[in-house]
């Protein structure tokens, strides 16, 4: 698929016509130079605009971009847009969607524009739409930046102070995938009227796209006072929201930074406030967080590390380790994890929790997962022609993994190239990531296994919501989280724990795995109660390929020398 998009992109950048090309979502993947001066993007690359934010509808609300995408895969379609041109003019178009598929299917869509008429006095309604969030009725992303700037400019001339608040909700997507966009959308209406009504009327509330609010306080006296206002925003957007039948839920993450004391402009104001939000996501008491000096030089360090992420990558600085599986039956390797490494060439070997959340939200999580698996690819056929044994290879995948086609793409041209089959590879999700995506990750997984992939359910027992999802998965294998494990040696309820999820196992025919095995009290207690897979330091910590090598030598000759 990247190839074919490539080649597109290549075809449409110097055509005098506006093209661009849209992705399934409605997000803009690709503009050439017409279209991203119609359309007034200054990137030709910039790939952040939806549907939404780039055009105006009159015979359509923001709600039937779903409806017109779904169609528009089947067969072209076509309608009038309105682009607002900094919003002193209006220019209507025609806009053409024409949908792309290959051999595999829908691709994305050619997206085409034709102007009809130049406005250049904007009637009322057109305005309002330019404004205005079409679902909410709030400010949009392009009121807000407006407005933000005329805050910054009078309280510097009054000397005085404001907050901007960064609202995400929380666990919004299980509404969308569980409900339905028309719930989700009935959920955001509910919240925005509580916004509003929770704020005075010289506060300004904004929808700034998805699930994503923003709040400027103005004229505030302390920080206090922006707490206890927090605090009364998060206890009304908890407030259960009915739609029909529905009777739905959310909680909230709030960052909050302080006009001038955080920051003088706009941009860093904002940059600050969605930096405290993501640390409030882990605060489980109060849910909001206040930027400060150490986040600031967090978010510094932070940026260093961005830096030294794509140099690691033009390096080829990310590598794959390797923690055997042990049967305990009959003392032989049974399969080996992959897990990701940075040799950083100052901090040494770096494990992924050092680098993974970085490298998540800077969006270079996939460069890093290809470079790893295609070095591990490479190496497992040569344990297999060295050693003549195979051993299953398990790989890590995250759920924004899973929606993304390419993942598999790439995991199919390593099997093609090596010639290995599907059964030789072990897809690997965590339970919190069924938490996370709920009956949409479910209908993927069974898809993947019809490709036939085998499918572990790792970190098993740190959550609540897969049991009652358990006998709908296509799951071959669970792990039994190492927090059960490490304390079997004293902890009584970590041992029912642990018996419980090994007898489930048994029970729905699934193989059982126990990680984080360190000695051999806990390794004794899992065989008699009949786990015998394990991985752990009691056995090999992760290893490079290096070392690993030497780890199949010594249990191979080890093995021989016992079958004498």
């Amino acid at each position: 698929m990247s190839n074919e998009f490539a080649q597109l992109c290549a075809a449409y950048q110097y055509l005098p016509d506006p093209i661009g090309l849209i992705g399934n979502e409605g997000q803009l993947l690709f503009a050439n130079d017409a279209f991203a001066r119609q359309i007034e993007v200054e990137d030709s690359a910039d790939t952040n605009d939806s549907l939404e934010e780039m055009f105006l509808l009159r015979q359509f609300d923001s709600q039937n971009w779903k409806s017109i995408l779904q169609s528009a895969q089947q067969e072209p379609w076509t309608g009038d847009v309105v682009v607002a041109h900094k919003l002193n003019s209006l220019v209507t178009c025609s806009l053409h969607l024409i949908p792309i598929k290959n051999d595999n299917g829908f691709i994305c869509f050619i997206a085409k524009l034709s102007v009809k008429s130049i406005n250049s006095m904007p009637d009322e309604n057109l305005a309002q739409l330019a404004y205005r969030d079409s679902l909410t009725g709030l400010a949009n992303r392009f009121l807000f930046s407006q407005l933000f700037d005329h805050e910054i400019s009078q309280s510097q001339r009054q000397k005085k102070r404001f907050a901007v608040l960064f609202v995400d909700l929380d666990k919004f997507k299980q509404v969308n995938d569980n409900m339905g966009h028309d719930a989700g959308d009935a959920m955001l209406c509910a919240i925005a009227e509580r916004l509003q009504k929770s704020l005075r009327k010289s506060d300004l509330v904004a929808r700034m796209g998805g699930d994503e609010f923003a709040v400027i306080m103005s004229n505030i006296k302390d920080s206090e006072t922006v707490a206890k206002v927090t605090e009364k925003l998060i206890r009304e957007i908890k407030k259960p929201v009915k739609s029909g039948a529905n009777v739905m839920e959310v909680g909230c993450s709030i960052g909050i930074s302080i006009y001038p004391d955080n920051a003088q402009t706009a941009e860093e104001l904002l940059q600050h406030a969605d930096a405290a939000m993501y640390r409030a996501k882990h605060d489980e008491q109060l849910h909001y967080q206040f930027f400060s000096d150490a986040l600031n030089q967090e978010l510094l360090d932070l940026r260093v590390v961005e830096q030294e992420l794509q140099l690691g990558l033009s390096e080829n600085q990310f590598v794959p380790y390797f923690q055997p599986v042990i049967d305990l039956h009959t003392n032989k390797i049974v399969g080996v994890e992959c897990l990701a490494r940075w040799h950083h060439p100052k901090r040494g070997i770096l494990t992924a929790m050092d680098f993974i959340g970085v490298a998540e939200k800077k969006g270079v999580i996939k460069e890093i997962f290809n470079q790893v698996i295609t070095q591990a690819f490479e190496y497992a056929v040569g344990w297999t022609e060295s050693f003549k044994e195979r051993l299953p290879l398990s790989i890590n995948i995250s759920s924004k993994q899973f929606y993304q086609q390419n993942t598999f793409d790439l995991i199919d041209q390593l099997i093609e190239k090596y010639q290995l089959c599907a059964d030789a590879i072990r897809i690997e999700v965590t339970e919190s990531t069924l938490q996370e995506s709920g009956a949409g990750l479910i209908e993927r997984l069974k898809r993947i296994k019809t490709s036939g992939f085998s499918i572990t359910l790792d970190d098993f027992g740190t959550g609540y919501s897969s049991l009652r999802y358990l006998q709908q998965l296509p799951v071959d294998t669970l792990k039994i989280d190492r927090s059960f494990v490490r304390n079997l040696d004293n902890n009584p309820h970590d041992k029912i724990i642990v018996k419980a999820i090994i007898q489930l196992a048994e029970t729905l025919g699934i193989m059982v795995v126990a990680e984080g095995v360190e000695n051999k009290l806990q390794s004794d207690f899992l065989v008699q109660n009949n786990c015998h897979i394990m991985q752990g330091y009691l056995f090999s910590e992760a290893l490079s390929h290096q070392d690993f090598e030497t780890f199949l030598l010594s249990q191979q000759q080890y093995n021989e020398s016992t079958d004498d």
